[in-house]
C-alpha cells in the first residue's frame, strides 16, 4: 500500500479503547506512523496495552524486561496471548531494524516503548530507522505506536518524531479537587478526519472512553 493511498481506501485497525474507534471514524488507519505523546506519569501505557488485546502485536520494549509488561497488563486485567513482548537494545533496534520487525503478521501493530532512547541518536540515523519502521507497516498493513513520554529538557529528536508521524495522540491528565481527568488530543490524524474536540478517557482500569465521550 503506498502512502498516496487515499485516506477512504485505508483498512482501520482497532484501538481496544471501548468508544475510541469511533471517535477516530473506525480506528487508526494501517501503515500509519503513531507518536502517543504524554506526561511520564500518565498511565499511558494502558492505552499500548489496550491496543494488544485487539491486535497481534509486536513489543519493544526499550525500558523494561519482558516479564514487568505482561505482569502490567495482567494487573489490569488486560489479556496479553497476542503480545510478542521483547526487550530491545535502542543501539540495536537503530542499527538492524529489519531483525525486529521482520516477520509481523498482516494486520498488526507495532509498539516502541518507549523511544526516548532512540530519538537521543543522530539525527540520520533516527530519520533511517523512522523509514525503515513506515515501510514494514505499510508493507504488512500494520501500525506503529512510538510511546513518546514528555521530557525535561526536551528530548533531542522529538520533532523529527512529530514530523514524520502520520497520527499524533496528546494525552493530557490534570488534577483537581473533583479528581483526576485524562483528555486525548488527536492533534494529527493524516488518513482520516480527526475529533474536533479532545476525547475524554477513563484510565482506572481497561481503557475507555469516559461518559459523555466519542464520536
Amino acid at each position: 500500500m503506498s502512502e498516496a493511498t487515499p485516506p477512504a481506501d485505508r483498512e482501520r485497525l482497532p484501538t481496544g479503547v471501548a468508544g475510541l474507534d469511533d471517535a477516530l471514524g473506525g480506528g487508526l488507519p494501517v501503515g500509519d506512523l503513531v507518536a502517543l505523546v504524554a506526561p511520564p506519569t500518565s498511565g499511558a501505557e494502558r492505552l499500548l496495552y489496550a491496543l494488544g488485546t485487539a491486535n497481534p502485536t509486536r513489543y519493544l520494549s526499550t525500558l523494561r524486561p519482558p516479564a514487568e509488561v505482561h505482569g502490567a497488563m495482567a494487573a489490569v486485567d488486560l489479556p496479553d496471548g497476542r503480545v510478542d513482548v521483547r526487550a530491545v537494545d535502542a543501539d540495536a533496534l537503530l542499527d538492524a531494524p529489519a531483525d525486529h520487525l521482520s516477520g509481523l503478521d498482516a494486520g498488526s501493530a507495532v509498539v516502541v516503548d518507549p523511544a526516548t532512547e532512540l530519538e537521543r541518536a543522530g539525527e540520520d540515523r533516527y530519520r533511517s530507522f523512522l523509514d525503515d519502521l513506515k515501510r514494514h507497516c505499510r508493507t504488512t498493513e500494520s501500525v506503529a505506536v512510538c510511546h513518546c513520554p514528555r521530557t525535561t529538557p526536551r528530548t533531542l529528536r522529538r520533532d523529527l518524531t512529530l514530523a514524520r508521524a502520520d497520527t499524533t495522540l496528546v494525552l493530557h491528565r490534570e488534577v483537581d479537587p473533583d479528581g483526576t481527568r485524562s483528555y486525548l488530543d488527536v492533534g494529527k490524524f493524516r488518513h482520516g478526519r480527526p475529533p474536533t474536540e479532545p476525547v475524554p478517557l477513563d484510565l482506572g482500569g481497561r481503557p475507555t472512553v469516559a461518559d459523555g465521550g466519542g464520536a
